[in-house]
């Protein structure tokens, strides 16, 4: 019976290890962000929210394309050293009216995970603003990492008065 008892309570133990979560758990490192762009870019390129990684120059260069089509002469690529950075972008996706800002804050790494940082901030109902299909969109480095990269949004509404 005490073997039992002994045995039941090392169990509980170790259930309750994993579910409080008993592995140890790695201080988030901050990463440094360095903002390359933040415009609204050809409306065809992102029709909806997008956040992206890229980590190489050609892919870069074709995005970058894509999203300064509408614009003569076009915007100068921004350069990036594809040994040492990487770049993230993010996209509100086309909306009706102008106002739609993204921004990338910051970013930070923890146990081989990089989480992104995002504000979009959109304007409320009482603002008078122009109708116009804009497509706000933000690039931004990050230094290279190989792992999995992940994405908070924060969304904030701007309210311009009643």
């Amino acid at each position: 019976m005490a073997e039992a008892i002994a045995a039941l309570t090392f169990i509980c133990c170790g259930a309750l290890a994993v579910s409080c979560g008993g592995s140890p758990t790695a201080a988030a490192q901050t990463l440094t962000v360095t903002p390359l762009a933040s415009f609204s870019s050809a409306s065809h390129v992102f029709e909806s929210e997008t956040l992206d990684v890229l980590r190489d120059q050609t892919t870069w260069q074709t995005l970058w394309a894509q999203m300064n089509a509408n614009d003569s002469p076009p915007r100068p690529l921004p350069p990036v050293d594809f040994s040492k950075d990487m770049v993230v972008v993010a996209a509100v996706g086309a909306q009706a009216t102008g106002g739609s800002r993204v921004s990338v804050d910051s970013a930070s790494e923890s146990l081989g995970v990089v989480t992104v940082e995002v504000t979009v901030i959109t304007p409320g109902p009482h603002c008078g603003l122009p109708t116009v299909i804009t497509s706000p969109v933000a690039a931004a480095t990050l230094p290279m990492r190989t792992g999995p990269v992940t994405f908070h949004v924060n969304r904030r509404t701007v309210d311009c008065g009643s």
